[in-house]
C-alpha cells in the first residue's frame, strides 16, 4: 500500500479536489435544468468542456513552480489528478463535437481534420494527451522508468496546441485566449530560468 493511501489528510484533499474538478459538469447540469442554454446548447457544452481542459492543463503546469516557490509539496501528489481531468474534459469536448457534427463516420471526421485548421490542431492536441493519460498510473511509470518523464513532457506541446485551437475557434474575441497564452509563457519562462540557474529541467 502506498504512503499516500495511509495519509488521511491527503486522501481528504484528493476527494475535495475531485469534487471541485467536477464543477464544469455541475455548471452544465445547472444550465440545462434552469433553461439557460441558448439555441445551440451543444456548442455551449463544447465551449465549457474545452476551456475546462485548458484550465486543468494550466493548473498541471503550475504545480512545479508553486511547489518550488511556496514550498507546497503536497501539490505534487495532486498533479496527476489535475492532468487526468484535463484529459477527461478534452475527451468529452471531442466526443460532443463529433456527435454534434455527425462525424462518427470516420471518413467525414477525416475530412474535418483535413479541411478545418481548428479541428486539425485540436485533434492533434488530444492525440498527444492520449499517451500521457495511458501512462499516468504508478505501475506504468515504473515500467517505463525515466522514459515516463519524456512522455509527460509532451504536456507543454499539448497546452500550446490547445491555446492555438482555442484561438482559431475564437478569432472574433481572442482576449481570454491571449490571457492563457501569457500564463503559459510565464510558466515556461520560469522553467527555463530554473533550468539555467539550477542546471536542471524538470516536468
Amino acid at each position: 500500500m502506498s504512503a499516500s493511501a495511509n495519509n488521511p489528510q491527503l486522501q481528504l484533499q484528493k476527494i475535495i479536489i475531485f469534487l471541485l474538478s467536477l464543477s464544469p459538469l455541475y455548471e452544465m447540469a445547472w444550465f440545462a435544468a434552469s433553461g439557460r442554454y441558448g439555441d445551440y446548447p451543444s456548442w455551449e457544452i463544447i465551449g465549457i468542456t474545452g476551456e475546462a481542459s485548458l484550465i486543468f492543463l494550466m493548473i498541471t503546469l503550475a504545480v512545479t513552480p508553486l511547489r518550488r516557490i511556496f514550498g507546497w509539496n503536497h501539490l505534487l501528489k495532486l498533479r496527476r489528478t489535475f492532468g487526468l481531468f484535463a484529459f477527461f474534459y478534452a475527451s468529452l469536448h471531442f466526443l460532443i463535437y463529433i456527435w454534434r457534427e455527425d462525424t462518427f463516420i470516420l471518413a467525414e471526421f477525416a475530412m474535418d481534420v483535413v479541411k478545418l485548421p481548428y479541428v486539425t490542431v485540436g485533434f492533434l492536441a488530444w492525440l498527444l494527451m492520449l499517451p500521457i493519460a495511458l501512462t499516468a498510473s504508478d505501475s506504468r511509470m515504473r515500467a517505463l522508468g525515466r522514459n515516463w518523464k519524456k512522455i509527460h513532457s509532451m504536456v507543454y506541446a499539448v497546452t500550446f496546441l490547445t491555446i492555438v485551437h482555442y484561438f482559431l475557434v475564437r478569432t472574433w474575441n481572442p482576449t481570454d485566449v491571449l490571457g492563457y497564452a501569457a500564463l503559459l509563457s510565464l510558466l515556461l519562462g520560469y522553467r527555463f530560468y530554473y533550468a539555467r540557474t539550477q542546471k536542471e529541467w524538470s516536468f
